[in-house]
């Protein structure tokens, strides 16, 4: 049965089928071209949800909290510094050298000594009183996210979420913004016990929807990490520049997941 069948069957059925419906089974049924690839394998933090005002957000609220005598530049500092994690305390929990909180109790003295705040282990429970809720919060899908997702089921495109981030804190992310339904395949560091760039979280992923690595792309927001670390475990990839860096010729980029219907359809 071609298409042409199936829509009539469907018409007398009585289903409604629109202009939308029909390209999208044309898609998957191969009349507009080759899949372009069998899986899509999608960063979450800075690439579909904006994680870093997240967590700005959340530390200033802590820090408040800690420290209610400080000043807003000083909190604003604080912040700053807790993203940026410039002691690599991150890169610890996602190669699995610490656990995660472990490595938040030190992002956090890390940030209060660069600032000169008193910081004491035993005020860990109330950073994390203020902390959390601001950062469930402050939760946001960039507007250009679940586009591009449709955008590859439109091509029946399996789509694999991998993140660096806890198990707890991507289920709770996802619940939030009432999109955890639609990523039934979810990668995190501690489905593993390890997080980018090591090649098993990538080969795990793809292997979760049955498919190969050649056949999958990865898109994030982290050159070396999405974009490198997928490509050296055999995956093609695609570079999310949202900020225009550019300057790297060693995969190709776009500036908004809005590209990547686009993208799905070129050579990468």
């Amino acid at each position: 049965m071609d298409v042409t069948d199936l829509v009539g069957t469907a018409i007398r059925q009585g289903l409604d089928w629109g202009t939308g419906r029909v390209q999208r089974l044309r898609r998957r049924a191969g009349l507009d071209g080759p899949r372009p690839c069998d899986g899509l394998i999608l960063d979450v933090d800075d690439t579909l949800i904006d994680t870093e005002s997240a967590i700005r957000t959340a530390a200033q609220a802590a820090a408040l909290e800690v420290w209610p005598e400080s000043t807003t530049a000083t909190r604003e500092r604080f912040a700053q510094l807790f993203h940026a994690d410039p002691h690599g305390f991150f890169a610890g929990y996602t190669d699995g050298r610490i656990r995660f909180h472990e490595m938040r109790k030190q992002r956090i003295a890390a940030a209060a000594a660069d600032l000169g705040l008193l910081w004491e282990p035993r005020r860990y429970r109330r950073f994390c009183s203020a902390y959390d809720p601001a950062f469930a919060a402050a939760q946001r899908l960039f507007p250009d996210a679940l586009p591009a997702v449709e955008a590859a089921e439109d091509w029946g495109i399996a789509v694999v979420l991998l993140t660096n981030s806890s198990s707890p804190a991507t289920r709770m992310k996802l619940q939030v913004l009432g999109v955890s339904e639609r990523f039934p395949h979810v990668v995190t560091t501690d489905t593993l016990g390890v997080g980018k760039p090591d090649p098993s979280v990538f080969l795990h992923a793809c292997g979760l929807i049955g498919a190969e690595p050649a056949q999958c792309i990865a898109i994030g927001d982290h050159f070396g990490n999405d974009v490198l670390a997928a490509r050296a475990a055999g995956l093609r990839a695609l570079w999310l520049d949202r900020a225009g860096v550019g300057g790297d010729e060693r995969a190709p980029s776009i500036p908004s997941l809005a590209a990547v219907p686009a993208a799905l359809t070129s050579a990468i």
